[in-house]
């Protein structure tokens, strides 16, 4: 029968030998807790992330928006050689979660595999040069989607605007839905550009909608797309939606207290569940966005009024900011 100390010491090299042979082929590993904070990160990996800090105790997701981390954490099943797109290339992971003595997952570990010089990951190297040929064919059609203003082009000396200006570059940092409130003509789309600009979302899409200006009938439309043939004189190729425009990147929703009840129940489903599915197909399509919204409405009295969800209100509410009046701001071009 093995002692204790025996048992002890045989589970120590076991796991150094698991370490080693991990550390043999994956020079990048991070970890994370229940809460999905980082616990471990080894240099390797925090260089490929360009962070020039140690993250540990800050949330996975604040720098891996996509992470498959969390998943693993709350789920417990692992993930295995599985492609992930992380700053603009794809690498290579696995994932497995991380168990206490009494078999309770407390977080997940994760092992990344990087193109390297020799060519060993030549399924990521393929994808890579796929992903490249792509970027190159649609760096046109992309530009027009992206943010049009910096921070530092909303002029202004006032000090409600400076707070603002602190207030965007601090929601900037997590991956929270903001809601910008006050009156028209305040400049709230210069402030989502911005931010959208400022956020690890900058390479990806800004896609704007004014919810005031699509007529009820067509708004389900435009947010979700259409499926090819989905009505009589739909196109054949059909039309893609707001959502799946801004994938991966930032919606910009103006005068979201125009917004018809029904389709609120919708945003806030698509939002919760990160899915939706077209008009008139029974696909499901993924989806990953950060919601910008807006308006010069009163949203917590109507939301007293039942005219707005409340909760579709707190979930846009993450970090409310107020900016100035328009002759405190302006945009340059």
């Amino acid at each position: 029968m093995t002692e204790p100390n025996e048992t002890a010491i045989l589970k120590d090299s076991a796991f150094k030998t698991l370490a080693d042979s991990f550390a043999t082929f994956y020079s990048n590993t991070i970890a994370i807790d229940q809460k999905h904070r980082i616990t471990w990160i080894s240099q390797g990996y925090q260089e490929f992330l360009g962070l020039e800090h140690n993250p540990v105790g800050e949330p996975i997701t604040r720098y891996i928006h996509n992470s498959f981390l969390p998943r693993v954490a709350d789920s417990g099943e692992p993930v295995l050689l599985e492609l992930l797109r992380v700053k603009q290339q794809w690498i290579l992971v696995s994932v497995i979660p991380l168990q206490s003595d009494q078999g309770e997952v407390i977080g997940s570990f994760g092992f990344v595999a990087l193109e390297n010089p020799q060519g060993t990951h030549s399924l990521v190297s393929r994808f890579n040069q796929l992903q490249r040929q792509l970027d190159n064919v649609t760096q046109e059609l992309n530009q027009a989607r992206q943010h049009k203003y910096r921070l530092s082009q909303i002029t202004g000396r006032s000090e409600q605007l400076q707070s603002v200006k602190h207030q965007i570059r601090q929601a900037a940092r997590f991956d929270i839905s903001v809601l910008l409130t006050g009156e028209t003509g305040t400049g709230k789309e210069l402030f989502a550009h911005a931010l959208h600009e400022l956020s690890s979302r900058s390479h990806q899409a800004f896609v704007s909608l004014n919810v005031a200006a699509i007529p009820d009938n067509l708004i389900e439309a435009e947010f979700f797309g259409v499926a090819p043939g989905a009505y009589t004189g739909a196109s054949n190729k059909g039309r893609k939606g707001k959502l799946e425009l801004a994938n991966g990147g930032t919606l910009f929703l103006d005068e979201i207290g125009d917004m018809p009840l029904e389709l609120q129940s919708k945003l806030l489903r698509a939002l919760q569940e990160k899915e939706f599915e077209p008009l008139g197909s029974n696909k499901i399509r993924k989806v990953d966005i950060r919601i910008v919204a807006a308006t010069s409405r009163n949203l917590p009295k109507m939301v007293e009024n039942g005219e707005f969800r409340a909760d579709l209100y707190y979930r846009l509410n993450a970090m409310p900011i107020h900016p100035p009046p328009s002759q405190g701001a302006s945009g340059r071009h």
